[in-house]
């Protein structure tokens, strides 16, 4: 049996605003199987920064999650806006507004599919060295943020309960025990097929 790329036949918004854009495809399989309606949540590429101050310890947020209600910790990051000219200028944009902190370098770990069954997204996984305070968090009015620095050596990253910065951390870790050439490169499985 052979996997194929699935033809939309059709495709009809459900709903779009400033948050979300939802929309309902018919698709069919190349074993003739029609999926009708199959959801399909278009979305900004959003960024996830592993940032490290100059004293070596991790920059973390805390925040309330409406989705999963719950609140918990995890790393900076968020939307890349029509406004940044890269991932990395989102990264640092999203590091300052979250946490104060401007990072001396970024480096691109690669980008993952947010979630590759019915989104259309990636995320960018960042590194951030050197993170030093620059002033207070400028936050979004949806935001309500608490910076915590922590010692690296206190730091797991299984500890987070997001499962992309989990692997933030981890290729982060990666990168900074074995060198770039070492580490593990995602953004080649997280790029689009072109036909």
């Amino acid at each position: 049996m052979s996997i194929e790329k699935w033809a939309t036949l059709s495709s009809r918004p459900v709903i779009s605003d400033r948050w979300v854009n939802l929309r309902a495809d018919s698709c069919l399989r190349s074993d003739g199987i029609t999926i009708d309606p199959f959801y399909v949540l278009t979305q900004s590429e959003w960024v996830s920064v592993f940032a490290l101050t100059t004293g070596g310890e991790v920059v973390l947020v805390e925040e309330y999650h409406h989705g999963a209600g719950t609140v918990g910790i995890g790393l900076p990051g968020g939307v890349v806006e029509a406004s940044d000219g890269s991932a990395i200028e989102a990264a640092a944009r999203e590091l300052r507004e979250e946490t104060g902190f401007r990072a001396e370098q970024l480096t691109s770990l690669g980008a993952t599919w947010a979630n590759w069954g019915n989104q259309t997204n990636r995320v960018h996984h960042v590194l951030a060295t050197g993170c030093h305070r620059v002033g207070e968090p400028t936050l979004d009015e949806s935001e309500q943020i608490r910076v915590h620095v922590i010692s690296r050596s206190d730091f797991d990253p299984m500890s987070l309960q997001q499962s992309y910065h989990q692997l933030t951390s981890l290729l982060a870790e990666r990168l900074s025990h074995g060198g770039v050439e070492q580490a593990v490169r995602a953004d080649l499985l997280a790029r689009p097929q072109h036909q």
